[in-house]
């Protein structure tokens, strides 16, 4: 499975069951959660480092062409035209880059809010548990 699917597949279960799950259950989806976090920081970090190379790829293509054209006695104008006319799949390459790394950040960003909800209902059920072994000992 992919690194999302994993992600996917222990969220799913935590909505599910949580209010059934035990402090052990919580604490093994925590950690494994938060392993897979940590995996998809990277490839957050790879597919922001992708976007950045394609929008530096671009700009770069375009000021060559652009220079080309305008050394070859085409107004400013014009060459800019058609230098951006002459990069359009580099800028869709840079757009399918960020578009890429967005979706992944806000993944990331939203399964880092299940763990800290994870971590709310472990602290919750904990105290639950005190007060209860603290009612027992009475």
């Amino acid at each position: 499975m992919t690194i999302i699917e994993e992600i996917t597949q222990i969220i799913n279960v935590y909505n599910k069951k949580y209010s059934t799950l035990s402090i052990d259950e919580l604490l093994n989806a925590k950690d494994r959660l938060v392993t897979f976090n940590f995996n998809l920081a990277e490839e957050v970090s790879d597919a922001k480092t992708s976007y950045n190379m394609g929008y530096f790829v671009r700009k770069i293509s375009i000021a060559k062409q652009k220079n080309r054209l305008i050394n070859q006695g085409n107004s400013a104008a014009a060459a800019e035209s058609a230098a951006l006319e002459g990069n359009e799949q580099n800028l869709k390459d840079e757009i399918t880059g960020e578009s890429i790394a967005f979706r992944l950040d806000l993944l990331l960003k939203q399964s880092n809010k299940v763990v800290d909800a994870i971590s709310q209902r472990i602290s919750y059920l904990k105290t639950e548990k005190h007060n209860a072994e603290r009612m027992n000992n009475t």
